[in-house]
């Protein structure tokens, strides 16, 4: 049980984004079909003496199910989704309850059998809290069965039982495939679009991102970074290709460090060029940005050696800009001057329009 555990936070912490997305429908769908399914007992009361009898209860669950229902669009609710689908379940189990213990002393249960059965396959949450929960109501009958329905007690209980063990076994099998399934596909987007070599993002994702930008809600940078590793051509022929390769990952290193650091998203541009997209930054902090970046590079050791690298920047953050790639054009001719002065600098491109 706790190897299950310690393997799902691990899991449930690289996978949150889509643990949450399926919470967020499964919520919708349970509780929208959930409170139309109620409503059919009710019309079938007419022809059921028995059915009559609870409508009130029937109509109060399939209530409180679309009350969940609307309740969780409003957005600062819907962070709470995992209460929502516990809540939801708990309804689910009320009203079994009743049905059980009030409404049909002497019968034995039946829709508390599937309650048991359904819960833990309805939603993604810790396998240790969601077979609690199903063991609390589980509890929850036992006592009131005993109570209010001594002579079918003890069948209730073998059978719930039963089905909750079928239930929470099915279900924590069914929790680890999803997530499992979401680390496959986690890993392979990040094979997808991450550069092997240097861990930064690669040239696909890169003109993928650019796309997006072109959208209206989009995020925007403010500043774009051209960065040319100096003299890598002259350190492949000196030290060879595995030497160079390392060289690449070490930089890689740095880049990684600096987008947890600033809000900057370092992609691999080809060779030994990178691109860097800063979002939210003054032209001014842009600079000090990059020379904090070319500093960093030729104070590293690598391996015995120091690297340094010509930048180019092209701030945008007051411009409205349709393609983004004029924007790289831009940073891209600021490189070029730096490596014409005399490499390991920083040079600054500005707007087309204020060139004379």
């Amino acid at each position: 049980m706790l190897k299950l555990e310690k393997k799902y936070l691990q899991l449930a912490s690289l996978n949150r984004k889509s643990i949450n997305e399926y919470n967020e429908k499964m919520l919708s769908a349970e509780t929208l079909i959930g409170g139309i399914l109620l409503l059919l007992p009710v019309l079938a009361s007419p022809f059921s003496v028995s059915k009559k009898e609870a409508i009130p209860a029937y109509l109060i669950a399939s209530g409180l199910f679309f009350l969940i229902f609307f309740a969780f669009k409003i957005p600062f609710i819907k962070k709470y989704r995992l209460v929502g689908l516990y809540l939801c379940f708990s309804i689910f189990f009320g009203l079994s309850t009743y049905l059980s213990v009030y409404h049909s002393p002497n019968t034995r249960a039946t829709i508390l059998l599937g309650a048991f059965c359904i819960t833990p396959l309805g939603f993604i949450d810790n396998p240790r809290r969601v077979n609690l929960f199903v063991l609390t109501w589980l509890l929850i009958h036992t006592v009131l069965a005993a109570i209010l329905k001594p002579q079918f007690a003890l069948d209730d209980t073998i059978n719930a039982l039963c089905f909750a063990i079928l239930g929470c076994f099915i279900g924590n099998i069914m929790i680890m495939g999803r997530l499992e399934g979401y680390e496959a596909r986690r890993l392979l987007i990040i094979e997808k679009e991450t550069d092997v070599l240097t861990g930064v993002l690669n040239r696909r994702k890169l003109f993928e991102s650019l796309a997006i930008l072109e959208t209206k809600n989009s995020k925007k940078p403010s500043g774009i970074l051209m960065i040319d590793i100096d003299y890598f051509k002259d350190y492949n022929d000196s030290f060879g290709h595995a030497a160079g390769d390392l060289y690449l990952q070490q930089a890689g290193g740095i880049f990684n460090k600096f987008s947890k650091k600033y809000q900057m998203t370092f992609y691999r541009y080809g060779g030994e060029e990178f691109v860097a997209m800063l979002y939210e930054y003054t032209q001014e902090e842009l600079m000090e940005i990059a020379e904090d970046l070319r500093s960093t590079v030729e104070n590293t050791d690598m391996e015995g050696k120091h690297i340094t690298v010509s930048i180019g920047v092209a701030y945008c953050g007051d411009e409205e800009v349709r393609n983004y790639e004029h924007i790289i054009e831009r940073a891209d001719r600021a490189v070029y001057q730096a490596k014409r002065s005399g490499r390991n600098k920083v040079f600054f491109e500005p707007k087309e329009e204020s060139i004379n």
